[in-house]
């Protein structure tokens, strides 16, 4: 057995030197001894090849004799050594630098995708993957540095006819200044900006980054407004190293991403020596037109793959609404052969509203960012770090032209700009145009000074209560960061003949942290059996009786009479801490089809509630950007995840509070993107109460009897066709932003997006809860099986570039309905949205 065993390994060595006739290893190296990673090694006359790694070594066999092997690589001659016996080992092998690459010669979308061996682009993108965690600031352990960021807002595509109409007697001032932002016989007019210099400490030791503000003005016509703050705010911080950047809430896949060779196609055009260092030029082009992607260049150093500039922009056939251009200019300044740092970074958005038509008008945001006085050995102790300067007003740091003249911003435009900016902050025609926008974005209007009339998008609704519902309010407004901001609302009903009305007051009592109060009364009718989770409790923007077109009946309204005080306690921007304490009488607003009565002696009925609460909310929201001082704080664009703890307790006794019982709810959303397969927008809820209370203080199934979409809700059901007192809720929807309709021939042309929903719901009732009801309401709880509603929707409906129209088809799960007509069990709904 033993010698069988010995002649079997025998032989294994044997064979195995029979198959492996020729074996080479070595490392391939520059003119300078640096290593060459990802070079081609060929045996002369044969199809067996291997790449070297990342340290350019390899090893690379044949079962046949082999008398060379070729060495190439990208920007380096071809060299062949030969072989002087079958086995060669720790070969050390030289390449010099050829002067232009001949793989590709024409810079333009190849007609045919070429494989990773066929393509030399390949090995580079390999390349830059294996070293993207080695570059930049994270190579140190401190860095200083300072960054300029101006961004400018203004009106694009003017033509003199326009301009002379608009500027009138500025006219022939503007254009002088203007000459150097004309393109193609058109103007672009900046109307407003904003600048800020900051100074960066950062310590990656200590994992630490200190910023401190020290300057910042705007200059320019005031704005504010959805539409304004969406187009200011498209462009946050975009790093290239990402497998995916966002914008506009769409994930864009980076051209350096590993995923980036399925998405697109790759160019490598030359090799050129910049700086004493061999720099490769690569293009690339979105492989299927209308993709969400970005087309241009980027060179690239050949020993660890840095990145020096980028260029690219978005393709006017992209599946992207209200945008007509997007480009991103990128350069990095080289410190040493492993640390290179941001230099510039330069963005601009072209937006219009209803087609990429050069010809049409429209709006532009430019973003400029500069870095510059890099100190990569600074010394600072810990304490340093941990001192933070808060910013409270949108003043406290403001500084002259006398300073701002001596800051670095590498923009040959900027004196240019600003004195535009400065011509036109008072023109009557500008200041008209600006305010129109701020009027169809808010809903809000000037009527007197530090006044506006709205929100006009509110207006009319109707319900079988009120029959049609008119309501009109006012709110102060000085700017954006007022500190403090009253609001006040009257609302009648034609067929009811009833006034009602609500009013709030909320003030920034200090800046830092955050603590705002506020306090509201209310008078008017409410439709609880919409509610949704709320935080806290002051008018609702979506009153669920705002409702111009539904379908069956909404007799289910309560009447409600309500004051409340607040405090919001912002421990930080994305972590509040909200106290409510709220004194409410609600009643049926028509005892003749929907009462509320309860009993809790089994003999007397009680057909209304006094109900004095205090709600103590946390809510985390990770990720959000929050800009602005006053009272009203902004949200930027891009979406973030929502975490809330709400716990409710009533008091018997307090104002003739009616019931002692404890309440709470819980809810999760955390939108997930998934790079060119969408965005999954999962949403959780929870709720329990745990005493025994009257309609009204349970948790109704929210519904909605609207043909329009409404977050959160089940558009299936009637309001209050299911009650629970502890329910368990999740709403998922998958966006998928074309992702399937973009490879159908026909359905690609007409830029449609998909989408997938799905929501259900779980939860119960007690026999003590049902037991005091008295109300015309059979208790029904999705109890004995989940609740659902599924099915498909359509998005970005619409014509050129404005598409706000959402078709959704809505199936349901059957239920045991035992309240009035069954709902629908099929339903299409509509949502008007203007989103990119």
């Amino acid at each position: 057995m033993k010698n069988i065993f010995t002649l079997s390994i025998l032989f294994l060595l044997f064979s195995n030197t029979i198959l492996a006739q020729t074996k080479v290893s070595g490392t391939v190296l520059d003119e300078n001894n640096q290593p060459v990673p990802f070079a081609n090694i060929l045996f002369v006359g044969s199809k067996i090849g291997v790449a070297t790694d990342v340290d350019g070594k390899f090893t690379i066999s044949s079962d046949k004799d082999q008398k060379a092997i070729e060495i190439t690589f990208v920007g380096y001659s071809p060299k062949v050594v030969e072989l002087k016996s079958a086995t060669v080992e720790n070969l050390k092998i030289k390449l010099q630098s050829g002067q232009q690459l001949n793989e590709v010669v024409i810079v333009r979308k190849p007609k045919k995708h070429l494989s990773k061996k066929e393509n030399p682009a390949y090995r580079i993108l390999k390349g830059i993957w294996a070293n993207k965690k080695k570059n930049g600031l994270n190579l140190v352990k401190a860095y200083d540095y300072k960054k300029y960021t101006s961004v400018s807002i203004g009106l694009s595509n003017l033509d003199s006819v326009f301009l002379k109409k608009t500027m009138a007697k500025q006219y022939d001032s503007i254009v002088r200044i203007i000459k150097s932002e004309k393109k193609d016989k058109k103007f672009f007019v900046p109307i407003f900006m904003k600048e800020n210099y900051e100074s960066i400490y950062g310590n990656n030791v200590l994992k630490q980054e200190r910023i401190d503000m020290e300057a910042e003005r705007n200059v320019g016509v005031s704005q504010y407004g959805f539409l304004f703050d969406r187009i200011s705010n498209t462009f946050s911080t975009i790093d290239m190293y990402d497998d995916d950047i966002l914008i506009l809430n769409k994930s864009f896949v980076s051209p350096i991403s590993k995923r980036g060779y399925e998405i697109y196609d790759y160019v490598l055009k030359d090799s050129i020596v910049e700086n004493n260092r061999k720099t490769y030029l690569m293009y690339f082009f979105p492989r299927q037109a209308g993709t969400i992607a970005f087309e241009g260049n980027f060179k690239v150093v050949d020993k660890n793959f840095a990145l020096t500039e980028v260029s690219m922009k978005v393709n006017k056939g992209i599946n992207l609404n209200l945008v007509r251009n997007l480009s991103i200019e990128k350069s990095f300044q080289i410190l040493n052969d492993s640390i290179y740092l941001p230099d510039r970074d330069y963005y601009e958005g072209d937006f219009t509203l209803f087609t990429k038509n050069d010809e049409e008008k429209g709006l532009f945001v430019k973003k400029n960012l500069v870095f510059s006085d890099y100190d990569l050995e600074p010394n600072h102790d810990e304490a340093f770090y941990n001192k933070k300067i808060t910013q409270v007003r949108s003043d406290q740091f403001y500084k002259d032209d006398t300073y701002w003249n001596g800051v670095v911003t590498k923009d040959p435009n900027l004196r240019a700009t600003r004195k535009i900016i400065d011509e036109l902050k008072n023109n009557p025609r500008v200041k008209t145009v600006s305010s129109a926008i701020n009027i169809l974005s808010t809903g809000y209007f000037d009527v007197f000074k530090n006044v506006q009339f709205g929100s006009f998008w509110q207006t009319i609704s109707n319900n079988n209560v009120e029959g049609t519902r008119l309501k009109g309010g006012l709110r102060t407004f000085k700017t954006s960061n007022d500190l403090f901001r009253s609001q006040l609302y009257f609302a009648y009903g034609t067929k009811d003949h009833k006034l009602k009305y609500g009013a709030e007051v909320k003030y920034l009592l200090f800046p830092n942290p955050r603590i705002i109060i506020g306090a509201t009364h209310v008078d008017d009718n409410m439709q609880l059996g919409g509610r949704t989770l709320d935080v806290t409790d002051l008018l609702s923007a979506n009153n669920e009786t705002n409702v111009l077109i539904a379908r069956g009946y909404n007799y289910y309204l309560s009447r409600i009479e309500k004051n409340s005080l607040y405090v919001d306690w912002g421990i930080n921007k994305n972590l509040h801490l909200t106290f409510t304490g709220i004194n409410q009488h609600i009643k049926s607003a028509a005892e003749q089809f929907f009462t509320i009565d309860y009993s809790l002696d089994g003999v007397n009925n009680i057909n209304a509630i006094k109900n004095f609460t205090t709600n103590i909310s946390l809510t985390y929201t990770p990720k959000r950007f929050v800009y602005g001082f006053g009272v009203e704080q902004r949200i930027g664009n891009s979406l973030y995840p929502t975490f809330i703890l709400k716990y409710t307790k009533g008091y018997k006794g307090i104002f003739g509070s009616d019931f002692n019982y404890n309440k709470i709810q819980a809810s999760i959303s955390r939108p997930i993107f998934l790079s060119n397969f969408g965005i999954f927008r999962p949403y959780i809820e929870a709720g329990k109460v745990f005493e025994t209370l009257p309609l009204p203080l349970l948790f109704p199934v929210a519904s909605n009897q609207s043909y329009s979409v409404v977050r959160n809700t089940f558009c299936l059901l009637d309001y209050y066709d299911l009650m629970t007192d502890a329910y368990v809720m999740g709403h998922f929807e998958h966006h998928l932003n074309g992702f399937l309709f973009n490879k159908v021939p026909l359905l690609k042309k007409l830029k449609l997006r998909e989408i997938m929903f799905y929501r259900s719901i779980y939860g119960t009732v007690r026999q003590e809860n049902i037991d005091i009801n008295r109300s015309n309401i059979v208790y029904n709880a999705p109890s004995s099986s989940l609740y659902s509603e599924f099915g498909f929707g359509i998005e970005n409906i619409g014509y050129g570039n404005f598409r706000p129209i959402r078709i959704d088809f809505v199936w349901r799960s059957s239920f045991k309905n035992v309240n009035g007509p069954e709902a629908p069990n099929f339903g299409i709904r509509l949502d008007f949205n203007p989103e990119f």
